[in-house]
């Protein structure tokens, strides 16, 4: 019995499960540091860059990457480091959850970062070594600028620690950034609800739905991020000194405290939502109470024009001279009568 042969390879490497271009776009910005100096390198080659990192050895290296569309160099960025091609993989899975994990020689640990100009979470990852942290992103815009400026003008500890305090001063931003985050959908949520306090008939369910949504996919990410600053904490990474354990110890506690302000401001969205039914109930019960006093004053004079518009021959009324002003008269008194009525009970 014949057999038909396979048209698709039997093993294919980690990364080419989650990248499809062999050669798209990817910038590669190099730094290297010490006490004694700094020097950059933004390439879109990798050979440029291996020679640039060779002339610099013993010194510490900063690989930010992005976008990650480019599966050759990748995996040559991989062999040169001796990355465990899983870390590298999961670096490049847009879709996967914040995590860590290490290796003998690597430390990985990955992020969902908010931000504002960007749909949805971008997947950021640090890849760590020996004197070399390797940071690759989805996009081009980071929160990083600021440790830049320091490694250049020698601002602070930056040029006289190891990488490992470079590690943490990545992770601080990006905690950072939640805690901005944090204070702008607070403020964000102060505005809806004085929206709906103001009865704004252009604020609905949709906003608050989109709202509760950003709030609850952003504490995900967050308590996601306080477990992978936790796990790196315990583990027992070598390059991971006590002083930058203590300080992503402190960096943690901030990821907690942002954790607690997105669950109060979950919340808070519960309570908007509450708020906004009750506005819609007493806008209803506005109406139907319109309406009942409207019934109210009309229902009795309905009744007595019914009753005198009955066609029965003999009614003694329909023969009297003042009848129908009379007839009129007492409407108007009992339509008096029942406005009294609602004001002494202050219906009205």
């Amino acid at each position: 019995m014949s057999r038909k042969k396979r048209s698709k390879k039997l093993f294919h490497s980690p990364i080419s499960l989650n990248l499809e271009k062999e050669n798209g776009n990817m910038h590669i910005d190099c730094i290297v540091y010490s006490e004694e100096g700094y020097m950059r390198l933004n390439e879109t080659r990798w050979e440029q860059v291996k020679d640039f990192i060779a002339l610099h050895q013993g010194k510490t290296t900063w690989l930010n990457l992005y976008p990650l569309e480019n599966k050759k160099a990748l995996e040559k960025i991989e062999e040169h480091f001796g990355i465990n091609p899983f870390m590298m993989a999961d670096a490049v899975d847009f879709s996967l959850r914040s995590k860590y994990w290490f290796t003998e020689k690597h430390l990985f640990c990955s992020f969902k970062m908010k931000k504002p100009d960007f749909d949805g979470a971008e997947h950021i990852s640090f890849i760590l070594t020996e004197d070399v942290i390797i940071s690759l992103q989805e996009i081009q815009e980071d929160v990083f600028d600021h440790i830049r400026n320091r490694i250049e003008n020698n601002y602070g500890l930056i040029r006289r620690k190891k990488v490992d305090y470079l590690f943490f001063l990545l992770c601080d931003a990006l905690i950072d950034q939640y805690t901005l985050i944090s204070d702008d959908s607070e403020e964000q949520l102060l505005i809806l609800e004085e929206a709906i306090n103001e009865n704004n008939k252009n604020i609905g369910l949709n906003e608050l739905h989109n709202a509760k949504k950003e709030l609850l996919q952003t504490h995900k990410d967050v308590r996601a991020a306080g477990d992978v600053l936790e796990g790196v904490i315990l583990s027992d990474f070598y390059i991971l000194e006590d002083l930058v354990k203590k300080l992503l110890t402190s960096i943690s506690h901030n990821a907690k405290y942002s954790i607690d302000s997105f669950s109060r401001q979950l919340e808070h969205t519960k309570n908007l939502s509450d708020l906004h039914f009750a506005q819609q109930n007493k806008r209803l019960n506005d109406m139907i109470k319109v309406l009942t006093i409207m019934s109210a004053f009309f229902i009795p004079l309905t009744f007595i024009a019914g009753l005198y518009g009955m066609n029965f021959k003999h009614m003694p009324e329909l023969e009297m001279q003042y009848a129908y002003p009379a007839i009129l008269g007492f409407m108007l008194i009992v339509a008096a009568i029942i406005l009294i009525i609602f004001k002494r009970k202050k219906w009205m």
